[in-house]
């Protein structure tokens, strides 16, 4: 007898008996050509199919078909439904002109006749023939254990599927009472009007869409199950609403008016009490809250009058972010961040107030809300303390973090049911590539933008060297955030730094040797020093006990601008004697980031970390200018300086690359951006600009079933 081929690659598993391709136990929906095109490409792992075999095996000779651009779109939806880039193949590779070629290990079982062989003489038929039979039922049992059967994951029987498998982008999951229900938001640049809330039931009907807007997000349930709240993030400010869970007019419950500009932002997690009575938010305390002012901090929110109470006071340099309510509602657990990201620990409090008990010593960025189990003994948090983000599980009580294994890598905004054992967290695939565009002068683009430089993480802020030669960019391709450099042309790409935690904003020296980088090994950011090609990175002496961010060198070569908030003060732009050290000279004095020094002899700056507006100061201080504002600028990363103006990613209308003219005081739209594009860098001829773009961006709600 003939056991069908069995074919197991990366998460997939392929059944030709069954006629399935399966992703982690879980069945997907695939087309006969693209099925077709994959087993001819598995029969032969690491060798050359031809078009010409693949059009045999597809359309048949006498199909009029125009085969050349249709083996093209199967092979770029079989890529799709792998999760495959043309650019950076994980599975198939395009052997130009002649074929495909499949290059991932494959691991093949079944295929052999088990019971084929004739019969031995010297054994008999009726001794034979049961040998065989429980040869045969082992051996398909077996099978159906190794191959049919959904993939488990972690300890016992936990079960690992999508929620929904809409195509977009799924995320802030979140739990109805009785565990049956998913609250989440949905976001889909391509069609107006279907991003928003949604709701579904587990394992059921087709998700309800509650509301419209693109800016709705972080949803949280009533304890009667019969009301969702959500955040709806405008500029400046957040409100917060609710609406029956069956879909209805929402209302606004409350306004988290004041926007903190210190910090690059966390999401708008908020928490419902388990008597329904409060809200449990982060916001920004008044003057008259306490001493320790102006920072976010944790608040019981009275959905009766409206009246706020403080319950914690974090200390400055920090902030409190993502609540959540513990079950019985007699504790908090929150996020504390210092600086102005990425520097994350856990902590739990009474509800009542008092001294946080802080429960992990990591400073690694925690993305989102922690999740309580049902005992109230345990929370879920995903981080990036072992690497990229994972989920994690620790006592609440205190102890060491466990990692929640079957989960993966990349995953994020972990819930979890107060009943019927289930869990749910958010799978994020982000692919950050480097673009070029060529300009003819610094109104107009010579042509398209084109890639430059293709990773398999994220990568951003690149920065040509002073010949423009070169580029340092930081990437999180090696796990980490880390610094990078490459030739100008996207060769040579090389890890600079390997320190294992947050590095970020390079900046090249005037002689092209050093490379000045912020890296946060502790509690605050500081600037650090590398040698080109390579070396070991050390500290420059800046501010202490202060976040320092945002190095970059003037024209002379003399000093080190940077960004400091020393403290509990706001950001302003200082600079300090380079290489020799010494005191740091304040610059601004209303706020100050990411400078940097023009051939004009003034230092621009952004006023905060998410601004439309530019100003300029001299060099050696003075009146601070005002630029440009009110043109679509919306973060401090997103523009690039020139001798006579500013380019900028502009999101007033959509997104696009555009130039502000200084002379004109006028700004001109260069080119469109059909994908998210930030972090441009302008080559010191002044010809072509640099920028990454997200090419994919997947996010997919994953439920996990059994979970304890």
């Amino acid at each position: 007898m003939q056991v069908p081929p069995m074919y197991r690659f990366g998460d997939f598993e392929v059944d030709t008996g069954a006629h399935e391709l399966r992703r982690s136990g879980v069945r997907l929906k695939v087309q006969e050509q693209l099925f077709v095109v994959l087993l001819k490409l598995l029969e032969r792992p690491g060798q050359l199919v031809t078009r010409e075999e693949f059009r045999l095996a597809i359309w048949p000779a006498d199909t009029f078909v125009d085969f050349d651009a249709g083996l093209n779109t199967v092979i770029k939806r079989l890529r799709e439904l792998l999760r495959d880039s043309a650019d950076v193949p994980l599975f198939i590779e395009t052997v130009p002109k002649l074929g495909y070629r499949f290059i991932a290990p494959v691991e093949h079982s079944g295929g052999e006749h088990r019971a084929s062989s004739p019969e031995p003489r010297s054994v008999s038929a009726a001794i034979w023939w049961p040998a065989a039979a429980v040869i045969l039922v082992v051996a398909l049992v077996s099978a159906y254990f190794l191959f049919w059967r959904p993939r488990n994951y972690g300890s016992g029987s936990m079960e690992v599927v999508p929620l929904t498998g809409m195509p977009g982008r799924e995320s802030d999951p979140a739990f109805s009472p009785d565990g049956n229900q998913i609250a989440y938001r949905f976001s889909d640049d391509s069609a107006k009007g279907r991003s928003g809330i949604y709701v579904t039931v587990v394992g059921g009907a087709k998700p309800l869409q509650l509301t419209s807007n693109t800016n709705d997000c972080c949803p949280v349930w009533s304890p009667d199950g019969r009301t969702i709240g959500f955040a709806r993030q405008n500029p400046g400010l957040t409100d917060l609403y609710v609406l029956p869970a069956l879909g209805g007019t929402p209302r606004k419950i409350y306004a988290l008016a004041k926007a903190y500009k210190e910090h690059i932002g966390k999401p708008v997690d908020f928490s419902w009490s388990p008597d329904g009575k409060l809200l449990l938010v982060s916001l920004v305390s008044d003057s008259s809250a306490s001493s320790r002012q102006g920072r976010p901090s944790i608040a019981l929110v009275s959905l009766a009058d409206s009246s706020a109470h403080l319950v914690t006071f974090p200390s400055p340099g920090f902030s409190d972010w993502s609540p959540a309510f513990s079950p019985d509602g007699k504790r908090i657990a929150f996020v504390r961040s210092s600086g102005p990201g990425s520097l994350d620990d856990l902590y739990v409090v009474d509800a009542t107030g008092g001294e946080p008990k802080r429960l992990t010593f990591d400073t690694r960025n925690i993305d989102d809300a922690p999740a309580w189990t049902p005992d109230g003994r345990g929370i879920v948090f995903s981080s990036a303390r072992g690497g990229l983000s994972s989920l994690w599980r620790i006592a609440a009580a205190g102890g060491v973090p466990s990692r929640i294994e079957g989960a993966g890598t990349s995953v994020f905004a972990p819930a979890v049911a107060l009943k019927n054992q289930r869990l749910a967290y958010v799978n994020r695939i982000i692919k950050e590539n480097l673009w070029r565009v060529s300009l003819s002068d610094p109104r107009h683009i010579m042509q398209s933008p084109q890639q430059l430089f293709a990773t398999r993480g994220e990568i951003a802020l690149p920065y040509f060297s002073p010949d423009g030669l070169r580029l340092a960019f930081e990437s999180t391709q090696s796990g980490y955030r880390e610094i990078w450099t490459m030739n100008n042309d996207g060769s040579n790409a090389a890890q600079l730094t390997y320190l294992n935690r947050e590095s970020g904003t390079p900046r090249w020296s005037r002689d092209g040797r050093i490379i000045a980088f912020d890296y946060r090994p502790t509690d605050h950011s500081e600037i650090y020093l590398v040698e080109v090609p390579g070396g070991a990175p050390h500290i420059f002496p800046t501010i202490p006990e202060a976040d320092n961010t945002e190095p970059n060198f003037s024209y002379d070569g003399k000093w080190l601008y940077f960004s400091s908030n020393r403290g509990n003060e706001s950001t302003q732009v200082w600079k300090a004697p380079y290489p020799s050290g010494g005191a740091p000279v304040q610059l601004t004095k209303n706020g100050g980031v990411r400078p940097v020094e023009s051939v004009d002899g003034f230092v621009y700056f952004a006023r905060t970390f998410r601004t439309d507006e530019i100003w300029k100061i001299p060099k050696s201080g003075g009146q601070e200018i005002l630029v440009m504002k009110n043109t679509g600028l919306r973060s401090c990363w997103n523009w690039a300086l020139s001798s006579a103006g500013i380019y900028f990613i502009n999101e007033k209308s959509g997104r696009a690359l555009s130039y502000y003219d200084f002379a004109a005081r006028k700004t001109f739209p260069l080119v469109p951006l059909e994908r998210l594009g930030q972090f441009p860098a302008l080559a010191p001829d002044g010809r072509s600009i640099v920028f990454s773009q997200v090419d994919q961006w997947d996010q997919t709600v994953m439920l996990v079933n059994h979970f304890r």
